[in-house]
């Protein structure tokens, strides 16, 4: 960069580390270790009010394939002009664990032996047949330094597992086959997740399309409330949604029900969005977005802080090109006062729904509908049948106007903390 005389310049690298136990049944059939490496640059070209910046990706360390990315870096620089921009500046953080010493001392043999504890489980169960599955431990390292004396780095280790589980009566034949991202150990619970999908697994087997409502009762778990309630909460409680006149969030208004508090939250433990810093360098913190339903605050990055004549909230998240994306790190949603239990032995009739097939509502409008892969009709407070096929549909914007109760379970979904959640006015059709 000195070399090019390169007055504006970041650079990002990350390396990753895998190693992976790939199942046939249930037994170990390969074992493998991989590791990645990639770097990325951002450069400034400033010209009176406007801003040019390159980004260039890479993976090459030869200085020949360096100076040729540094130079396209500096051409694209020079002709994608948009608004005034500069990065951040060095601050002080937060300091947050976000790595198991055990794994990073012997990932090899942590993976072994948590391989060994699921085989366990999965073997007792005889009322299933394991086919497929997948288990790894991550190690990622991540480098951040820019023109303006940032100079971070930042160390993660977490876990993947996926397990397919058939399950087989009178001919018929049903599988579950979940697949997650988990960042501690202590959340794996093999013995738990293991119970769990056996009986998804077996209710499937007798599960029927489900009863049709125009305006139903609906309890989601927190997987998905994951998927429906991310992407439109990210996207209106952003600084890019408030510039852009499209946010339906306003400051110090009502956008949900007042059982409803949400936190986005950077450092908080058992994430996988949690670091002391953001994808530019800028401290994560905890901040309230929805107090007891009322809009509390936007979420900034560098450059839309810089629109809005504030300060970046660190929430600039690094995309898998370089660039920086306006959005939430983790979500928090507080408990309620009632259990899961509880929730379902209230409602005469309604639905509890563990998974759709896909769920990927609109940003913008919030609209979703969503085909059920595994839930529940309730029927005067109980589980009455396993439901699968039909579809669910709603908005994500109305649904939290629509809340009637919030457990006080609350389980970690790769970057969340969320309890389950029962709404009211939804559509079922079959």
């Amino acid at each position: 960069m000195k070399s090019r005389n390169v007055q504006e310049y970041e650079i990002f690298l990350k390396k990753k580390k895998a190693y992976e136990s790939i199942f046939l049944k249930d037994k170990v059939d390969n074992q493998r270790s991989v590791s990645d490496f990639e770097y990325s640059f951002r450069i400034l070209s400033q010209k009176e009010n406007k801003t040019g910046i390159g980004i260039v990706k890479g993976n090459s360390m030869k200085p020949r394939e360096i100076e040729k990315n540094i130079d396209i870096c500096i051409d694209l620089s020079k002709i994608n002009l948009s608004s005034k921009y500069h990065f951040p500046s060095r601050s002080s953080t937060q300091k947050v664990l976000t790595y198991d010493n055990n794994v990073i001392n012997d990932p090899i043999g942590t993976k072994n032996d948590l391989v060994e504890e699921l085989l366990s489980e999965i073997k007792q169960n005889k009322e299933v047949l394991p086919t497929f599955g997948r288990f790894r431990v991550h190690i990622d390292e991540f480098f951040l330094k820019n023109s303006n004396s940032i100079d971070r780095s930042a160390l993660r280790t977490y876990f993947f597992l996926e397990f397919s589980l058939r399950a087989h009566k009178e001919g018929k034949l049903s599988e579950y086959w979940p697949f997650l991202y988990i960042k501690d150990k202590d959340q794996l619970n093999f013995a738990r997740r293991v119970e769990k999908w056996v009986s998804l697994a077996q209710d499937t087997l007798k599960a029927k399309f489900p009863k049709p409502a125009k305006s139903a009762t609906i309890i989601f778990s927190p997987q998905v409330l994951h998927n429906a309630l991310n992407p439109v909460i990210g996207a209106h409680a952003s600084g890019k949604a408030f510039h852009d006149k499209v946010s339906l969030f306003k400051i110090n208004e009502n956008v949900a029900t007042e059982n409803i508090t949400i936190f986005d939250d950077g450092l908080l433990n058992g994430c996988l969005a949690t670091n002391d810093w953001d994808g530019e360098g800028t401290p994560h913190q905890r901040q309230e977005i929805i107090k007891q339903g009322i809009f509390q605050k936007m979420l900034f990055d560098q450059k839309y802080g810089i629109l809005e004549n504030t300060i970046s909230t660190g929430n600039g998240i690094r995309a898998m090109d370089g660039s920086i994306i306006n959005s939430i790190s983790n979500l928090e949603i507080l408990p309620g006062e009632i259990a899961l239990d509880e929730m379902i032995s209230g409602l005469k009739e309604g639905y509890y729904i563990e998974q759709f097939s896909w769920l990927r509502p609109s940003e913008l409008t919030g609209t979703f509908g969503a085909e059920i892969r595994n839930g529940y009709y309730i029927k005067n407070g109980n589980f009455e049948t396993p439901i699968k096929m039909g579809n669910v549909s709603g908005n994500v914007i109305q649904m939290i106007k629509n809340c009637l109760s919030i457990s006080k379970e609350r389980e970690y979904t790769s970057n969340n903390l969320f309890p389950y959640m029962a709404f009211k006015n939804l559509t079922v059709s079959s």
